[in-house]
């Protein structure tokens, strides 16, 4: 193998070179020395060189200050889990206590009993009145449909009654009006009777004074012998004709006197209009009775409209039941979920109030629906998206202390659309001071539950998308 030329080095170079080593290896002897005399300045540069490496460490294994750059960081967050405040829906005494303080609960164990005596009177009564409204419905459903068919029958019975009182009427009033035209053609009939007679009275009568005038005549005439005694025998004859026919006449005009014969008279008339009036008070009165049926047909039908409420109020008790086993249903108090009971404040003995602004008696936090609420800059919250990966520490769980430790892994779940400012309804400040905001972010944990808790504090670091990074960067 052919090794390549030496370089020859001025010999004046290779002196320089050696006296500058010389002076090198005779300065750290002077500081190793001074540093054997002085131990304080040894140990100074010790720390000095372990800070170095601490740092180093935190810039580059845990990204304290690169991941501030890229990332999203925050240390404003905690541990959040589903929260269940037991509150009491009823009023009572508290006769047992089941669970303790810290203790893990099933869903549906129990946790409180009450007493229950007032619950199960009001359900007794609630029962009572139930089972009265539904006999009073039974009762009218089978008594409903036959007090229809009889209010219908009488309404028909009523009907036909009104239409014979009606015949009965108009047949009166036929035989009143004819009488009333008999009467009627009697009483022209004697009028037409005595105006012949009377004429027959007045003809009479004057023919009767003619013959008188004429046998005064005849005898003046006889007395001076200018007429026979033939002629003035002849007059008396015609004086006791015309007598005679007025006596006849006369006879006559008193025969027609009496218009009415002795069974046909005016108080037939008056029986006539005494039975019409009586058939049309009877008319009148069976119309009242059937408007009476009619009314007790439209009552019983709208028995009906009072079956639907009597209906609506046997429901309204039967709700008034399922109320009072409601409340006796929870004098027992069981938990909603698997849980833990995180504040327990009520012994036995005391008297709770079913008031839901109250204090709760007891709060369960569910460890499986744990997660992290971080308060984001607004500065940072646009390179945040939904689904981005996030690296958690909780300071409960971090495993040496210059450092912390293997991080949890999660996602964004959720942006809340307010800042932190507003979602506590801070009341507003007299000045208006212009500062950052933060802005809550939901993050679910992924992994096993080493045993947190709620309230826990907490450092995330947000690795934006990088769709979120180039929107960014433009």
């Amino acid at each position: 193998m052919k090794l390549p030329p030496r370089l020859d080095v001025p010999e004046e170079n290779t002196g320089m070179t050696e006296r500058l080593q010389e002076k090198r290896r005779v300065a750290l002897i002077v500081l190793i020395q001074r540093a054997v005399r002085r131990p304080y300045l040894f140990m100074a540069a010790v720390v000095l060189t372990i800070g170095a490496i601490w740092f180093l460490r935190l810039a580059v294994e845990e990204f304290l200050l690169i991941d501030r750059l890229v990332n999203v960081y925050t240390n404003d967050a905690q541990v959040q889990m589903d929260a269940f405040a037991i509150r009491p829906a009823v009023t009572a005494e508290v006769r047992e206590v089941a669970v303790k303080e810290g203790q893990v609960v099933q869903q549906g164990q129990i946790l409180l009993r009450l007493a229950q005596e007032d619950m199960q009177a009001g359900l007794a009564k609630a029962e009572a009145v139930a089972e009265g409204m539904a006999q009073q419905v039974q009762e009218m459903r089978q008594e409903m449909p036959l007090t229809i068919t009889r209010a219908q029958q009488e309404v028909q019975r009523a009907e036909a009654l009104v239409e014979t009182k009606r015949r009965e009427y108009r047949r009166a009033q036929e035989l009143l009006t004819v009488e009333q035209d008999r009467i009627a053609n009697m009483l022209q009939e004697y009028q037409a009777s005595t105006e012949a007679a009377r004429a027959r009275v007045r003809a009479s009568e004057t023919e009767q004074r003619e013959a008188e005038m004429t046998l005064q005549r005849v005898q003046s005439l006889f007395t001076g012998g200018i007429v026979s005694q033939d002629r003035l025998d002849t007059a008396q004859n015609a004086l006791t004709r015309s007598q005679a026919h007025l006596a006849e006449a006369q006879q006559q005009l008193r025969q027609v006197g009496n218009p009415y014969p002795s069974r046909d008279t005016p108080y037939m008339v008056r029986v006539y209009e005494k039975d019409v009036e009586r058939r049309a008070a009877e008319v009148q009165e069976q119309q009242a009775v059937l408007e009476l049926a009619r009314t007790n047909l439209h009552l019983a039908q709208l028995g009906e409209q009072r079956l639907k409420v009597l209906e609506a109020k046997q429901k309204e008790a039967l709700a008034e039941v399922d109320v009072q086993r409601l409340k006796l249903a929870k004098t027992i108090m069981r938990s909603p979920v698997d849980g833990i009971v995180t504040y327990r404040k009520v012994e036995a003995g005391e008297m709770v109030e079913g008031d839901p602004s109250n204090p709760p008696l007891m709060v369960l936090h569910d460890p499986r629906s744990r997660s992290i609420t971080a308060n984001v800059w607004e500065s940072d919250i646009n390179r945040v998206r939904l689904g981005d990966e996030v690296e958690i520490w909780i300071d409960a769980f971090k495993t040496s202390a210059l450092g912390r430790g293997k991080p949890f892994k999660g996602r964004v779940v959720y942006i809340n659309p307010a800042t932190h400012s507003e979602i506590a309804a801070l009341p507003p400040e007299r000045f208006f001071t212009r500062r950052e905001q933060k802005i809550p972010v939901g993050i679910a944990i992924e992994g096993e539950d080493p045993g947190m808790r709620a309230g826990m504090l907490a450092e995330v670091l947000i690795m934006p998308s990088s769709r979120a990074v180039a929107e960014e960067k433009k």
